[in-house]
């Protein structure tokens, strides 16, 4: 009988070409999705900044109308007192652009004088963004997407404000 011949499994292992193969299709599929994601999060947060000025608008508004005025202008991130309840607790919070909201009432916040504005604006080290793209993004899902004109206006010290009533 001859002798036996040991034989053991052979062992399965990627071939340096196939890893490369692997990574190669990895980096090219994450090149295409950054841009998508980045262009998600970019109207994720006009989105969020245009929902939270209309519920601010809209609580505010509603006061003025069971009143007959406006509440009394306060500093930024202060909710007006008399507003306890009726605005949400975002009012005070960073904005998804950055900075905080401001009341303004009978003020020239940024240049212009208004009855009524929101003004997104930079304190601290907090600052709103100086995205012209995004601020004009802003502009475009509130108003006319002119930041000179409209409801919509970029201020003297680059702030967003949302004119409610001039």
């Amino acid at each position: 009988m001859p002798p036996r011949i040991a034989c053991y499994p052979r062992a399965h292992a990627f071939a340096l070409f196939e890893l490369c193969v692997v990574v190669f299709i990895i980096g090219m599929l994450a090149a295409i999705a950054l841009p998508t994601l980045k262009r998600v999060s970019y109207k994720a947060r006009v989105s969020a900044v245009a929902n939270d000025l209309r519920t601010f608008t809209t609580a505010l508004q509603t006061y003025n109308l069971q009143n007959g005025r406006w509440p009394a202008d306060v500093t930024p991130r202060v909710m007006p007192p008399v507003m306890a309840g009726a605005l949400p607790t975002a009012f005070t919070r960073k904005t998804p652009i950055g900075g905080y909201y401001d009341w303004d009432q009978n003020t020239a916040p940024n240049g212009f004088l208004t009855k009524a504005a929101i003004t997104l604006i930079t304190q601290g080290t907090e600052r709103v963004s100086s995205d012209r793209t995004l601020l004009t993004a802003i502009d475009q899902f509130l108003d006319d997407g002119n930041l000179r004109t409209g409801n919509v206006r970029l201020g003297s010290t680059n702030a967003l404000v949302y004119i409610i009533e001039l």
